[in-house]
């Protein structure tokens, strides 16, 4: 049977809004379940509902709430949890701004491996926030993160080297660390060794 052009482009257009329609649906509903799950403690559904209230995504913005959320995960160890924590305690977004209590999600972080606590408990030391200024701390938890392959941990320990913070200037141990991280192509490091040493761009680890 033959149809009238403009009722197959009606059909058409009834399919696509009826399969947009159940997309949407299908969103609606794993929302809602994951903020069943989060108020009911699930550890990553109230990380993951944090950051949805945090950004407005499918709910609206709430940084209370994301702060809420996020502080519950993070008391259950949740490592991205604490970290993110720790930037709502500084940032002082749905809580009073705290840096010492920043500093203490970062350390609690870094002590469970975690390289992004490593590095921003490093910066914190560094800048004295939260507590007092201290270079030789912010050198040893960068270096430990650096030495357990953060490539971002390798760059900035490269520039610790190469300005004495925390050590005595070593140059040689800083070509040593950009060149660690310029392999795992952190864009910072390969600059380095692109524009000030260009001897070194296409070299290994040293």
């Amino acid at each position: 049977m033959t149809y009238p052009i403009f009722s197959i482009t009606f059909l058409a257009l009834l399919g696509v809004a009826a399969a947009v329609w159940l997309i949407r649906r299908a969103a609606h509903w794993r929302l809602q379940e994951k903020l069943q799950k989060a108020a009911r403690g699930d550890v990553q559904a109230q990380y993951e509902a944090a950051v949805l209230y945090y950004h407005g995504r499918g709910v609206p913005k709430d940084y209370a709430q994301a702060f809420a959320y996020m502080r519950s995960a993070a008391q259950q160890g949740h490592v991205k949890a604490l970290n993110a924590l720790a930037a709502l305690y500084f940032a002082g977004h749905g809580t009073e701004k705290d840096e010492p209590q920043a500093l203490a999600c970062y350390k609690q972080s870094a002590q469970a491996g975690d390289f992004e606590g490593m590095i921003n408990l490093a910066v914190m030391y560094r800048q004295g926030c939260g507590t007092q200024q201290n270079d030789e701390q912010a050198f040893a938890w960068m270096k430990k993160a650096a030495d357990g392959g953060s490539p971002l941990g390798q760059r900035m320990l490269a520039e610790f080297y190469y300005a004495g913070i925390g050590t005595a200037v070593d140059k040689q141990q800083g070509l040593k660390y950009y060149a660690l991280a310029a392999a795992q192509k952190e864009p910072t490091a390969v600059k380095f060794l692109k524009y000030r040493d260009p001897r070194l761009q296409h070299h290994g680890p040293m």
